[in-house]
C-alpha cells in the first residue's frame, strides 16, 4: 500500500481553519522581528568579516528564525521575550563592532535603523509598527523584487533548519549561519536589483542543498542507511504519546526517556521517515505512524488520546488545535503549548500515564515507506540509450486536483519517456513507482545522479511545496539538463505572486494542463 491521505486543500483544516496560513497579526509581528534579524545580521556579518564571531547573536539569529519557520501564534508575552532577547544583545554588538573598527583602524560603518532598543513591546504597537513598515517596503520596492527578498528570507529558513537540524547531531556549520546573515543582510540593502538578487539566491541554494547532503549523511551514520520498510497505522491498546516534524535526533530522545516507561510511541506527519531508518526498529514501543498528517491535523490531535509532542520547526498555527496536552521542544512557545527543555520528557511522561490512552486499538493496513537509492540507480543504467526523456516526480499533495492531474499525466506520456514517480503512480513498463513519502532530499538526490548518469533531457516535478522545496527548484534549476514544474503549494509554502517571480527570474514552470504541458515537454530541443 502506497502512503496516501485523500485530502483535498479545498476541504482540509489545513486551510479552512488556517493552520497552514499566517494571519494577518502574526505576519504584522513577524516584520517587526525581521527588522530586528536585518540588524542584527549586519553587525554580525560585519565582525564576522573582521574576525570576530559573537555566539549569543548566532542562537538569537538562529532561534528567531526557527520560531518563524513554525508559523508561531505569538503571545504578548513570548513576543516581548523575543524583542528583550534583540534589545538586550544589540547595543553590546554595535560597541563591539565599533571597537573592533577602532582597534583595526578603520572606520565604523554602522546601519541606521528605526528600532528603538528600549522601546515598549507592546504587541498592539508592535502590530502597527510591522503593518506601516509592511506598506512602506510595498510603496519602495517593485513587486518582483519584493518577490525576491520574500525568496530570499524563505531560503534563509530552509538554511536555518538544515543548520538546526545539524546541530542536534553535533554538527556544526559556520558556513549555513554565515550563508543565513548574507541573505538577511542583502535585506537591508533594499534595492530593486532583480539581477543581483538572483545571483544571491542561486549560491545560496547551492549551499542549502549541501547542508541538505550533510544532514542525510549525518543520520544515516547515526540511525543506519535508509531502506524500504513497512510502517504500521495500527493502533495497540496502551498509553501514547504522539511526536510531530521532522526532527528524528528529538524522536530518538524521546524514545530513549519512554523505554522503560510502558508508554507507546506514534509518529505523525514527516515524523514517518523515521521508520525507514534501521535503528529506530530497535525500539519496540515504537509502534507506528498515527493520523492522516498536517491537512488533517485538527481530528488528527483531538483524537489521539494523549500527549503531543511538537518537535522544532513544526508547522502548525495552534490557535485552532486541540490545547491541554501539546508539548513542544522549539524555543518559544505558543499559548496553550507546554515547553520542553533541556530533553526534560518528564511532564510529557505525566501526561501520557494520566491520559485515557488507546483502550482497545484499531487494526489497520501496513504501508510502504521509502526506497532503496542503489537499487534505483541499477535499474536506471540499464535503461541508458532506449529513452528520450525523463520525469521525476516528486513527493504528491494528493487533493483532488492534483492527483487527477498526475493519473493523466502517467496515463498520457509516450513510451520513449521515463518515469520516475516519488508519489503519484500506475503500472507501466516505462513508470519506476516509489514511495519516498516526505522525503524531500530523495528528489533533489536522484534528479541530481540522473544528470551524471543520463546525458538526456530531465523534467522534475514538484507537485506540492515543502520548507525547503523553493531552494531545491532553484538549485535544480541551474542544472542545464532539468526544467522545473511546480504545482499548487499552500499559501505558507508559496503565495500566487512569488510563483510568478519565479517563472519570469528563473525560468521555473507552472503546470497547466496535461495535454499543453506534455506538448511543451515532448516538443521542446
Amino acid at each position: 500500500m502506497i502512503y496516501n491521505y485523500n485530502e483535498d486543500y479545498q476541504y482540509d483544516s489545513c486551510v479552512s481553519q488556517g493552520v497552514c496560513s499566517v494571519n494577518p497579526r502574526t505576519s504584522s509581528l513577524q516584520e517587526v522581528l525581521i527588522l530586528y534579524l536585518k540588524l542584527a545580521s549586519y553587525y554580525a556579518l560585519k565582525l564576522y568579516e573582521n574576525g570576530v564571531n559573537d555566539e549569543d547573536t548566532r542562537k538569537m539569529i538562529l532561534n528567531t528564525i526557527s520560531v518563524l519557520v513554525s508559523n508561531f501564534e505569538f503571545s504578548e508575552k513570548d513576543f516581548k521575550v523575543l524583542t528583550g532577547g534583540f534589545n538586550k544583545i544589540l547595543p553590546s554588538l554595535i560597541k563591539k563592532y565599533e571597537e573592533t573598527c577602532k582597534n583595526n583602524n578603520i572606520v565604523p560603518e554602522c546601519l541606521k535603523s528605526i528600532l528603538k532598543f528600549k522601546q515598549s513591546s507592546d504587541i498592539v504597537k508592535s502590530i502597527r509598527f510591522g503593518e506601516k513598515e509592511f506598506l512602506k517596503e510595498a510603496k519602495s520596492l517593485s513587486p518582483e523584487t519584493r518577490d525576491l527578498y520574500k525568496i530570499l528570507f524563505v531560503l534563509a529558513k530552509s538554511i536555518c533548519i538544515n543548520v538546526l537540524d545539524l546541530e542536534s547531531f553535533d554538527i556544526e556549520d559556520s558556513d549555513g549561519y554565515i550563508s543565513i546573515l548574507r541573505l538577511l543582510n542583502t535585506l537591508n540593502t533594499g534595492k530593486n536589483d532583480t539581477e543581483g538578487l538572483k545571483k544571491i539566491i542561486e549560491e545560496i541554494s547551492v549551499k542549502d542543498n549541501k547542508l541538505m547532503e550533510t544532514l542525510q549523511n549525518a543520520k544515516e551514520e547515526r540511525y543506519g542507511k535508509q531502506r524500504l520498510c513497512e510502517v504500521s497505522y495500527t493502533t495497540t491498546p496502551g498509553k501514547a504519546v504522539l511526536v510531530v516534524g521532522s526532527n528524528i535526533r528529538e524522536l530518538e530522545d524521546i524514545l530513549e526517556a519512554l523505554k522503560d516507561k510502558n508508554i507507546d510511541v506514534y509518529t505523525h506527519d514527516e515524523m514517518i521517515l523515521a521508520n525507514t531508518f534501521p535503528k529506530f526498529g530497535e525500539y519496540k514501543h515504537l509502534k507506528g505512524q498515527f493520523g492522516q498528517g498536517i491537512e488533517n491535523c485538527l481530528l488528527d490531535f483531538a483524537t489521539f488520546p494523549g500527549p503531543i509532542v511538537l518537535t522544532r520547526h513544526s508547522l502548525y498555527n495552534v490557535k485552532h488545535l486541540y490545547r491541554g496536552l501539546l508539548y513542544t521542544t522549539d524555543f518559544a512557545t505558543s499559548k496553550g503549548v507546554i515547553p520542553v527543555k533541556n530533553r526534560d520528557f518528564s511532564g510529557v511522561i505525566e501526561a501520557a500515564q494520566n491520559a485515557k490512552g488507546f483502550k482497545r486499538g484499531r487494526q489497520c493496513e501496513t504501508v510502504n515507506v521509502g526506497y532503496d537509492y542503489e537499487k534505483l540507480m541499477e535499474r536506471i543504467k540499464l535503461y541508458e540509450g532506449k529513452y528520450k526523456q525523463v520525469f521525476v516526480i516528486g513527493l504528491g499533495a494528493y487533493t483532488m486536483e492534483q492527483k487527477a492531474y498526475f493519473e493523466k499525466l502517467l496515463a498520457k506520456t509516450p513510451e520513449d519517456i521515463l518515469v520516475i514517480s516519488l508519489s503519484y503512480c500506475i503500472q507501466r513498463e516505462n513508470i519506476i513507482c516509489l514511495n519516498a513519502c516526505f522525503d524531500a532530499f530523495a528528489l533533489t538526490k536522484i534528479a541530481s545522479s540522473l544528470t551524471n548518469e543520463l546525458s538526456i533531457p530531465i523534467s522534475v516535478f514538484f507537485p506540492k511545496c515543502d520548507r525547503h522545496s523553493i531552494s531545491q527548484m532553484i538549485y535544480l534549476n541551474q542544472k542545464p539538463d532539468i526544467t522545473i514544474y511546480a504545482g499548487k503549494c499552500t499559501p505558507i509554502m508559496l503565495n500566487p505572486n512569488m510563483m510568478i517571480t519565479l517563472k519570469k527570474v528563473f525560468n521555473i514552470n507552472t503546470l497547466t494542463s496535461v495535454k499543453k504541458d506534455l506538448d511543451k515537454i515532448v516538443n521542446r530541443e
